[in-house]
């Protein structure tokens, strides 16, 4: 007789708890109220009687509570809402009227107004649900070696993980630039609060250093051991050309030659008379 009575006062204490559980075919919904107080006005959250309709609620009234109340709702539209205003003008989230899906979670913010605005006086910890996360590619196409420049929208802020099929950018800001060492299609993946977004950008073969005469362009981006170089020849003393190949050359030292020797006699009858 004694185990029965304990058996049935386990059951009596679990009971509650588990009519609200949440199963596969129901969905859980939170529903918080708080109030902000008027000059003179001591309102609680208690003193605000929430409905809930649509989705077969397991609680379809309660007194608001600024610790929550879970309902348990069926999968389809449903909606929440306080009656007894008193004078109060309530706000509330876009969890309060939404719709329900089979296993999932809904969050309900009620907020009660009374009069001229006053901080409010009662609160709950909520933690803050990231914006959806975005990548976009802010030059598209680029050649090899030029900047591309991407940049994110959403997520929860502060510092984004960024990568690339080479490169890992961790810990930094919203914005990244970077080369890409080949050409083709390259994706570039960010991640931030458990969210990823990717961006996509064409890199073209087109991009070609400038060729400086005598520089060496080895381990130059996209350009493995590119080396620009330049012919010199010797020039001809006090002559401004200078032979292109070594038959030039030859035929010029003959030329050269040619006119020393039919010079000399006349070179050498000149010395003679200058010298008497």
């Amino acid at each position: 007789m004694k185990k029965t009575l304990i058996f049935g006062a386990i059951i009596g204490i679990l009971a509650p708890a588990m009519a609200l559980a949440q199963t596969a075919s129901t969905g859980l919904l939170s529903v918080y109220v708080q109030v902000s107080n008027p000059v003179g006005s001591s309102y609680s959250p208690s003193n605000f009687q929430v409905f809930v309709s649509g989705g077969n609620p397991s609680l379809n009234n309660f007194s608001g509570s600024v610790s929550g109340t879970l309902v348990t709702v069926t999968p389809g539209p449903y909606a929440v809402t306080v009656a007894n205003q008193n004078g109060f003008t309530p706000s509330y989230s876009v969890g309060c009227n939404s719709t329900m899906f089979a296993g999932g979670t809904q969050l309900c913010v009620i907020t009660m107004t009374g009069g001229t605005y006053n901080p409010v006086i009662t609160s709950f910890p909520i933690t803050a649900l990231p914006a959806p996360l975005s990548c976009r590619a802010e030059t598209p196409t680029v050649s090899l070696g030029q900047t591309a420049r991407f940049s994110v929208v959403g997520g929860l802020g502060g510092t984004y993980n960024w990568s690339t099929a080479s490169q890992n950018f961790p810990n930094i800001g919203p914005v990244l630039t970077t080369t890409f060492p080949s050409s083709g299609t390259q994706t570039v993946t960010v991640t931030n609060a458990g969210q990823t977004a990717v961006c996509v950008v064409t890199v073209l073969t087109t991009y070609a250093p400038v060729q400086t005469s005598g520089y060496n362009y080895n381990g130059y981006q996209g350009y493995t051991n590119y080396t620009s170089t330049y012919t010199a020849a010797p020039y001809f003393p006090n002559t401004g050309f200078a032979p292109g190949n070594g038959a030039q050359m030859a035929f010029a030292t003959v030329l050269l030659m040619g006119a020393a020797i039919m010079s000399y006699p006349y070179a050498r009858k000149a010395f003679a008379i200058a010298v008497r």
